[in-house]
C-alpha cells in the first residue's frame, strides 16, 4: 500500500493522551514524505520526515538548536531479499544501513525509511508487519535486535555549535565508558601528557582513552591550574565476554523472546507512552527528546533500548494500562506480571553489570521504584543492596561529577547525567531513611550543581500542542523533580547531623547541640516550603476538571516527603529529652524549648493527619514513589512515639484523638489503592496499639 494513501481515522483523547497522534502533512516547499525534495542531514540519519515550513531550518533541527544542512548524500539502501518474506508478498522491509559508515553506532541496526513511519492507529506500523501477525513472525523480528545493550534515538555523531561534530559517550554498542578515578592504576594526570585525535581519543595496550574538555580548563590563563582532568576509558565490550558470574546466552535468549511475545508492537508503544505520561513527570530519568522524534515515539525504539530497560517500563507503565483505550480492551483481561517482567530486567541487568551503561542504571532506578511484592511488609535487603549497587554503578559512569561545563557532550546527554545522579541521590537517601540503614552516598564524594529548569526536559516536547487529556493533572511538570532534589538534600544534611553512628553518640544525650543544629535545618525547610508553587502547595483539594472528574496527580508524594522530612528532625530533637539531668530539667530556657519541641512535634502530627484525610482517588491512583510506602510507616511510628511520652493526661487524649483519624484515614486509602501505600503503616499502627492495649474498635 502507498503510504501518502492512508486514511486519517478521527482520534479519541487517549490517542493523543498517548503521544501517538497522527502526523498531518505540511504544507511548505517540500511536501511531506516527498522524494522530489531531499531531506536534511539530520532528517535522513534518523530516517524521519524533514518538515520545512517555509525555508530551513527544518522543525527538528530547530527543537534541537542545530544546523540544518544539507552535505551528506544519500545513504544506498540495500535491495529486500526476496527469499526472505516467505512468500508472505510483504509490501514493506526493513532496511539496512551500512554499518562502516563513520558516522553510525554499528550496533544500530533497527533503520525504518520514511514509507515505513509508525501509525499506531489506522493497522499498520513501523516494521512492515501486518498487526495480525503470529507471534513467530514478531518473535523473529525481536532477533534483529542486537544482544548488546542499544540506548539512545540518536547514536549518530552530534551537531555542536560552531559545526563541531561530537559523538556521545554513551552511544557504542561495543564499548562502554567508564569513569577514571584519581587513584586507580590508571592516572588521569599521566594520560593528559598523551597524543589525542580528532576525537579527543587515545589508544594505549588496546585500551581507548577519551578527555572530556571543559570551559573552566580552556579558559584557565597562562600559568594557572586547571580543573583536574576528566578522562574516561571506553572498554570494550569483548574483554568482558568471560567475565563472571554471568547468564547463559540460551537463558537471555529465551527471556528476550518471552518479552517480544507478550506485546505487539502497538500495546509496547502505548505502554511507553504511559510510561512517559504518569511516570516521567515525576522521576524523569530517560531522554524524552531522543526517543520523541517530532513529538511522536518512533517504533525504533522497541529495538534501541536494551531489554533491561524496556521490561522495567513496561513492569512500571503495567498500573496505568486501563488510562489507555486500546491496552484496556486487549490486556486488560489477563495482563502480563509486572513481577515477571522486574524480574526479566534484573536477568539483563545482571548480564549488563560487566559492560554497564546508563541504561542499565536507569533499570535499576526502576526495579528500585517497583510496587512491593507484599503489601503487608518491609523490602527484603536486596533492595537495600540494590540501591548500593546502583550507586557504584552511577560512580563507575561518572555521574557524581558536575558535567555542564564540558564540551565535549551533547547538551541532553550532559542534562540526563545530571537528572541521573540526582535520580541516584534522591533514591540512596530515602530508602537509607525508610530502611533504618546508613546512607551509600557521602557528601564529599560528589559535586554536580543543584537542578535548574534548563536541566528539566518541558512537559511536553510539542510548543503547538494543547490537547491536554482531562485524566492528567496538567500541573504535573519538571518542578516535581527539581523541588524533590532540594528537599532530599536538607533530609541529607538532617540524617548527617543525628542520624550516623557518632552523631547519634553526640546528640542523643545533648539536648542543647542538637537544638543548635536544628535552628539552619528548620530554617531550611521552612524556606523550602515557602518556595512551592501554589500548585505544589501541602494543602491542595482534590483536581477536578471541567466536568467534576479527578485529575491524576503525584504530587502528593512530594508533600509526604516534606513531612517525614520534618518529623525526622523532630525524631531527632525527642530523644535527648528522655536524657536530660535534674539540673537541666530545672533550667527555665531547657523547659521551654522543651514544651517547643513537643508542640512541634504533635503540629506535625496534625499535618500528616490531615494530610492523609483530604488525599482522593486521583492521588492515591497516580504515580507515586516507592519509599513512600515506608514513609507512611514513619508517620504511624511517630504518632505512637508522641502517644507514649505524653506528659500529661491531656496531651495523652489529644495524641490518641489523632491517632483514631489517622488510623481511619489510612483504613480508607488503603482500601482504594491496590498499591498497598499505606498497608505496612496500618499494620504496624495496629500492632502498636494492640501491643500498647489502646486498640479502639473500629469506627
Amino acid at each position: 500500500m502507498d503510504s501518502h494513501s492512508f486514511a486519517q481515522p478521527s482520534l479519541s483523547p487517549t490517542d493523543f493522551f498517548n503521544g501517538l497522534e497522527l502526523a498531518p502533512p505540511v504544507p511548505g516547499p517540500r511536501s511531506y514524505k516527498s522524494r522530489k525534495y531531499r531531506p536534511c542531514d539530520l532528517c535522513r540519519q534518523r530516517q524521519v520526515a524533514c518538515k520545512i515550513d517555509i525555508g530551513p531550518p527544518c522543525s527538528l533541527c530547530a527543537s534541537h538548536g542545530r544546523q540544518c544542512t544539507f552535505v551528506e548524500r544519500p545513504k544506498k539502501k540495500r535491495r529486500p531479499n526476496a527469499s526472505a518474506s516467505n512468500g508472505e508478498g510483504s509490501s514493506a522491509s526493513i532496511q539496512q544501513y551500512d554499518v562502516t559508515a563513520a558516522q553510525l553506532s554499528p550496533g544500530f541496526i533497527a533503520q525504518y525509511n520514511d514509507e515505513q513511519a509508525f501509525n499506531g492507529l489506522n493497522g499498520h506500523n513501523g516494521l512492515g508487519v501486518d498487526p495480525d501477525s503470529s507471534p513467530n513472525q514478531l518473535h523473529h523480528l525481536g532477533q534483529n535486535q542486537d544482544a548488546s545493550p542499544i540506548h539512545y534515538m540518536d547514536p549518530y555523531l552530534q551537531m555542536m555549535q560552531g559545526g563541531i561534530r561530537i559523538r556521545p559517550l554513551d552511544s557504542q554498542s561495543t564499548r562502554c565508558a567508564r569513569f577514571i578515578g584519581e587513584t586507580g592504576e590508571s592516572n588521569p594526570y599521566l594520560l593528559r601528557h598523551y597524543r589525542y585525535d580528532d576525537n579527543d581519543e587515545c589508544t594505549i595496550s588496546k585500551l581507548t582513552y577519551r578527555r572530556i574538555k571543559s570551559t573552566s580548563n580552556q579558559n584557565a590563563m597562562p600559568g594557572e591550574k586547571g580543573e583536574p582532568p576528566v578522562v574516561f576509558m571506553l572498554a570494550d565490550d569483548s574483554m568482558a565476554q568471560k567475565g563472571e558470574p554471568r547468564v547463559e546466552e540460551d537463558v537471555l535468549a529465551k527471556a528476550r523472546s518471552e518479552i517480544v511475545n507478550l506485546f505487539t508492537e502497538q500495546e509496547a508503544l502505548r505502554l511507553i507512552g504511559l510510561f512517559f505520561r504518569f511516570v516521567y513527570p515525576y522521576f524523569p530519568i530517560l531522554s524524552k527528546s531522543e526517543i520523541f522524534l517530532n513529538g511522536q515515539i518512533s517504533p525504533s525504539v522497541l529495538h534501541t533500548l536494551p531489554m533491561s530497560l524496556l521490561s522495567a517500563m513496561y513492569a512500571t507503565a503495567l498500573p496505568f494500562m486501563l488510562y489507555d483505550d486500546l491496552l484496556a480492551t486487549t490486556i486488560v483481561h489477563s495482563p502480563p506480571s509486572s513481577h515477571q517482567l522486574f524480574r526479566i530486567s534484573w536477568l539483563f541487568v545482571t548480564q549488563e553489570l560487566h559492560t554497564p551503561r546508563l541504561a542499565t542504571l536507569q533499570a535499576c532506578l526502576l526495579l528500585l521504584q517497583r510496587a512491593p511484592t507484599n503489601r503487608y511488609t518491609t523490602d527484603t535487603p536486596w533492595k537495600t543492596s540494590l540501591v548500593g549497587w546502583t550507586v557504584s554503578l552511577a560512580q563507575i559512569l561518572g555521574l557524581p561529577k558536575e558535567c555542564s561545563d564540558w564540551t565535549s557532550i551533547p547538551t541532553w546527554e550532559m542534562t540526563l547525567r545530571k537528572r541521573l545522579w540526582y535520580g541516584v541521590f534522591i533514591m540512596d537517601k530515602w530508602a537509607s531513611l525508610g530502611a533504618g540503614m546508613p546512607s551509600h552516598i557521602r557528601s564529599d564524594d560528589w559535586d554536580v550543581l543543584p537542578l535548574t529548569e534548563s536541566d528539566l526536559e518541558p512537559a511536553s516536547l510539542d510548543p503547538n500542542s494543547n490537547a491536554i487529556p482531562s485524566f492528567l493533572d496538567p500541573e504535573a511538570d519538571s518542578s516535581h523533580f527539581r523541588l524533590l532534589s532540594e528537599l532530599t538534600m536538607i533530609l541529607s544534611d538532617i540524617m548527617d547531623s543525628y542520624y550516623s553512628l557518632r552523631a547519634t553518640q553526640r546528640t542523643s544525650k545533648d539536648f542543647t547541640l542538637s537544638l543548635e543544629l536544628a535552628r539552619s535545618l528548620r530554617s531550611r525547610l521552612k524556606m523550602w516550603n515557602d518556595s512551592l508553587p501554589p500548585a505544589l502547595a501541602l494543602r491542595q483539594p482534590e483536581r477536578l476538571d471541567s466536568r467534576g472528574m479527578a485529575r491524576l496527580s503525584g504530587n502528593p508524594s512530594l508533600s509526604l516527603a516534606y513531612i517525614v522530612a520534618t518529623m525526622t528532625l523532630f525524631r531527632a530533637l525527642l530523644r535527648p529529652l528522655a536524657n536530660l539531668t535534674t539540673l537541666e530539667e530545672e533550667d527555665h530556657g531547657i523547659v521551654g524549648s522543651r514544651l517547643a519541641v513537643r508542640a512541634g512535634a504533635k503540629e506535625c502530627a496534625k499535618e500528616v493527619v490531615e494530610f492523609v484525610e483530604n488525599l482522593g482517588r486521583g492521588a492515591l491512583d497516580a504515580f507515586w514513589h516507592s519509599w513512600s510506602r515506608a514513609n507512611f510507616a514513619i508517620a504511624s511510628s511517630f504518632l505512637m512515639q508522641l502517644l507514649v511520652t505524653s506528659e500529661s493526661e491531656a496531651e495523652q487524649n489529644e495524641i490518641n484523638e489523632l491517632l483514631a483519624r489517622w488510623r481511619w484515614a489510612m483504613r480508607i486509602g488503603s482500601g482504594s489503592a491496590s498499591n498497598g501505600l499505606m498497608s505496612l503503616g496500618l499494620l504496624r499502627l495496629d500492632g502498636l496499639l494492640l501491643e500498647n492495649g489502646t486498640m479502639q474498635p473500629a469506627t
